[in-house]
């Protein structure tokens, strides 16, 4: 599925959400973390920075934006592993792990196997969100 569609499935869902930012602001992130996003991950923020107050969908997913990913990263005993997304209010997170390519699910800030991997790339991630698939718990 191209990012387009994931960012018309969001923009058509009832979770409230945060306008996107500029690619700047992107930038300025990626070189505080000392990690670059891919492609579609600057094209979905620039289009949606994440919910809106915490907002989440009907699975109970949270999509964090720029800010929050910063704060998480901080507050996070793991410095590998850079969250875009949380579940049942950070009963688990998923991200990015920076020493391999892929999505991986995060429990209680330890990165767990990485055979908690939830996809390859960011726009299969996003569909597993969308989807409930059962990869995500």
């Amino acid at each position: 599925m191209e990012i387009s569609k994931i960012i018309d499935f969001w923009k058509n869902s009832t979770v409230k959400l945060n306008q996107g930012v500029e690619l700047s602001e992107i930038i300025k992130l990626e070189n505080y973390l000392d990690f670059e996003f891919p492609k579609t991950f600057r094209q979905f923020y620039s289009n949606i920075n994440g919910f809106k107050d915490s907002d989440w969908n009907e699975h109970m997913f949270s999509i964090f934006p720029l800010e929050r990913i910063k704060e998480e990263y901080e507050e996070s005993a793991n410095n590998d592993f850079i969250p875009f997304c949380d579940y049942l209010i950070n009963s688990h997170q998923i991200g990015f792990y920076r020493k391999t390519k892929g999505i991986y699910i995060n429990y209680e800030n330890i990165l767990g196997d990485l055979n908690d991997k939830v996809a390859d790339d960011f726009e299969t991630s996003m569909i597993e969100i969308m989807t409930n698939s059962e990869k995500i718990y």
